[in-house]
């Protein structure tokens, strides 16, 4: 997909931790016609932050570039959350694009419970998610892709996502390209995917209408096709990996709010 995105919006959540306090950096940036990701600081302690992703405007228009770009340090702990899903609209033969990149150093964490990302008819989309992790960094992911609003087709999305190591040795490497017609043949006309990805963490067997794929080197992927996004949402499973991160933080990720 040829983009001509110029209204490029960059999000920065930084958070590190010098075994006393954590650090938490909280950017963006776009030009003045285009619409923000806005990151606020939830809640903070010495281990860890909890971050809102909350957009400012209606997203995702033609030729919107939206950045996010986070980093977490050694030893730290992030959660990220958002408010709601985003809807990619009609693009009139335009597209625009989403990016992600992500960096989990040695013995850090990051916990992301991404909300749908609708891809409305006429919208043309490319999505990237790379992540790069340590062998000791614990990471959860959750993405769900709705192909369409309720009773249209959906339009283009191109979905490509990657994990690799520092030295950037790849532990998963993913493309998907689907549009109304690949919908109806690769999916059975079942519009939403729903996936979970985890390094560092055994959660226990998913429900019955997920399936779970191994990583060869390490780390799994949940993945669970649907009507609708909660008849694809495994609430059991989310909650498994949630625990299992914070069990495993110092202290307990914050819930109450910073002061």
């Amino acid at each position: 997909m040829s983009t001509s995105t110029d209204l490029v919006s960059t999000t920065l959540v930084r958070v590190a931790c010098d075994g006393e306090r954590v650090r938490v950096e909280l950017s963006s940036h776009a030009p003045s016609a285009a619409p923000q990701v806005r990151p606020m600081l939830l809640a903070s302690d010495a281990a860890g932050a909890r971050v809102a992703l909350v957009p400012d405007g209606a997203l995702l228009l033609a030729d919107d570039h939206v950045r996010i770009v986070v980093e977490v340090g050694a030893g730290a702990a992030l959660e990220l959350v958002e408010p709601g899903g985003t809807v990619a609209y009609d693009m009139d033969g335009r597209s625009a694009r989403w990016d992600v990149h992500a960096t989990v150093s040695e013995g850090a964490s990051l916990l992301w419970h991404g909300e749908p990302f609708v891809v409305s008819a006429g919208a043309r989309v490319r999505r990237t998610t790379r992540v790069v992790a340590a062998e000791e960094a614990r990471v959860a992911i959750r993405e769900v892709l709705v192909l369409g609003r309720h009773g249209e087709v959906p339009g283009l999305l191109e979905q490509h996502t990657a994990c690799v190591r520092p030295d950037g040795h790849p532990v998963l490497i993913e493309a998907l390209e689907v549009d109304a017609a690949r919908c109806q043949a690769w999916l059975g006309g079942r519009p939403v995917v729903a996936s979970v990805m985890t390094l560092g963490l055994d959660p226990q067997e998913p429900a019955s209408s997920t399936v779970r794929f191994d990583l060869e080197e390490g780390g799994h992927v949940y993945r669970a096709c649907a009507g609708s996004a909660h008849e694809a949402a495994d609430h059991g499973l989310w909650d498994q990996v949630a625990r299992a991160i914070r069990s495993r933080t110092s202290n307990s990720m914050p819930t109450a709010s910073a002061r």
